[in-house]
């Protein structure tokens, strides 16, 4: 494989430097990478390795976050730079026919994405990602921070030389209200990292911290990312203490009182937050995110 083609590409989240992989100019499945910044030399390089998706990215599915993730890839390495590797590997490397049946299977027995695969005689990753050291050294990058929830990925990788100094954890915003099953069979069965509650409130201040908080935010999700990356165990989603959406839900009826009450004097009354039963703080005092599947999704960044 080397270099076919580049060229600057203009997006709509600025110019990348874009430059096709392949055996030969004809070739149907070319690998692409597009990049931002000068990268030559350079250590610690975010890294997005993303794998095609037409049914998520150019049909609109919503049974994957594929679509979701890439989007916010791309604005992630516009705006600090790195590079994102795009790889014609639909399906965790199956193909669509064989993406497509997995699906049937899914609809028609209730199968999740591991299941179905296997159902078909298929292994639950058939990615290869050879290709991805000759593209960085393409770049002249020395090392990577990746970008990724599956810990398939950084083995991957590691196994082919190169060197994964970090990893961060990639959510966007109102994944689990789409997809919440096939997120949850990913992190239970799969070992992908699930999003912490910190980095998810991170997550969501970025822009603030970006305006002159007291710490930026991003250096507080790649620690986290970090942890949750390097974890050798891996954790379903969590369920919400009973207890504390019991006192919620109290809380809340007694403000509604106290302000029925104020009304009812002619004089002003406060009602108290948390009307929507969500949990805002766990026991030891630390901010917490409602339970997920199915919870109202947090906004992961406002990119």
């Amino acid at each position: 494989m080397r270099r076919l083609s580049s060229c600057t590409l203009p997006t709509t989240n600025g110019p990348l430097t874009l430059r096709v992989y392949g055996r030969e100019l004809r070739d149907d499945r070319p690998w692409v990478a597009c990049s931002s910044g000068d990268l030559d030399g350079r250590s610690g390089v975010m890294l997005r390795v993303h794998d095609a998706c037409m049914t998520s990215e150019v049909l609109g599915s919503l049974k994957c976050d594929c679509a979701m993730q890439l989007r916010r890839s791309q604005a992630l390495i516009a705006q600090r730079g790195g590079v994102l590797i795009y790889t014609p590997q639909e399906g965790r490397g199956i193909g669509l026919a064989q993406k497509v049946a997995a699906y049937a299977l899914q609809e028609e027995r209730g199968l999740d994405t591991v299941d179905a695969n296997r159902a078909l005689g298929l292994a639950d990753e058939e990615r290869d990602y050879a290709c991805v050291p000759l593209i960085l050294a393409d770049h002249g990058v020395q090392s990577v921070k990746l970008v990724t929830n599956n810990p398939f990925k950084v083995e991957q990788l590691s196994a082919l030389g190169i060197t994964v100094e970090s990893c961060e954890p990639i959510w966007a915003a109102g994944a689990f209200d789409v997809c919440s099953s096939y997120l949850t069979t990913k992190i239970r069965r799969m070992g992908h990292a699930e999003p912490e509650e910190q980095l998810l409130l991170c997550a969501e201040t970025e822009d603030s911290g970006e305006q002159g908080g007291s710490e930026p935010s991003r250096s507080r999700a790649e620690a986290a990312a970090s942890t949750a990356t390097n974890s050798t165990s891996r954790r379903g989603p969590r369920d919400g203490p009973p207890q504390q959406a019991e006192s919620s839900r109290a809380a809340t009826a007694g403000g509604e009182q106290a302000q029925m009450k104020a009304e009812a004097d002619g004089s002003e009354g406060r009602q108290r937050e948390g009307g929507d039963g969500v949990v805002t703080q766990t026991s030891d005092g630390n901010p917490a995110c409602p339970p997920h599947p199915g919870r109202r999704s947090l906004p992961i960044a406002r990119l």
